[in-house]
């Protein structure tokens, strides 16, 4: 398990004053051969063979939706995993390193966030389309072998149509809107519960799969 806390500057940046939207995104790597074990996993010598953001691989992970003139500050936490974080399409400026404001703010085409760092960037919405977001290390970029996966996010610009080949075309009715904890993000300070992460039982999920299978048969 693992959560975020986020403390607001008593002294912000001119820049994040203009931060339109909020995107937290948490990076970790986890082996399936013990991922649903309960009490087994983490030993430095296991092999990952999936890689995620916010707990989740792609194609489950969600779009994140701007406007054009957003300005959206990305949170990016090396929870459990490096990451080598990479957006097409736009220019990033790195502005935070665990925590505290860099002397010297710098832009980044791709941004280094190691296992337990906490990075933050600013970038401008100012380039309307459909936008990918992944990770630049080679080794990430599948689900035990099946690519496409791993940490992969979609920068959706409103009002820009969505080509069949597209895969979130038809995202709209299992859309959620807090997958990146944006609408949290705007709710003040406090605890918040966010249905994106609410997990189900394993026993039971096995008991259903279980039953299906037998009435497939």
């Amino acid at each position: 398990m693992g959560g975020t806390f986020i403390v607001e500057p008593k002294d912000p940046l001119p820049i994040e004053k203009e931060v339109t939207k909020e995107a937290i995104i948490m990076f970790s790597g986890w082996s399936s051969e013990v991922a649903d074990k309960f009490g087994e996993g983490g030993h430095p010598t296991e092999t990952n063979d999936y890689y995620s953001m916010n707990g989740k691989s792609f194609p489950m992970t969600q779009p994140l939706r701007v406007k054009e003139g957003d300005v959206v500050r990305f949170r990016l936490f090396g929870a459990g995993s490096e990451t080598a974080f990479h957006l097409h399409g736009h220019d990033m400026l790195v502005t935070h390193k665990d925590g505290l404001p860099l002397d010297s703010p710098y832009w980044a085409d791709v941004i280094d966030v190691p296992m337990g760092a906490r990075i933050d960037a600013i970038v401008r919405m100012n380039n309307p389309g459909l936008w990918m977001n992944h990770d630049h290390i080679e080794s990430h970029v599948s689900n035990s072998g099946k690519t496409p996966g791993g940490p992969v996010m979609i920068v959706e610009y409103e009002s820009i149509e969505k080509p069949d080949f597209y895969a979130w075309k038809d995202k709209d009715t299992s859309y959620e809107a807090d997958f990146y904890m944006s609408e949290s993000m705007k709710k003040g300070f406090g605890l918040h519960n966010i249905s994106a992460y609410k997990a189900n039982e394993i026993k039971k999920e096995r008991k259903k799969k279980k039953k299906k299978w037998k009435e497939e048969k």
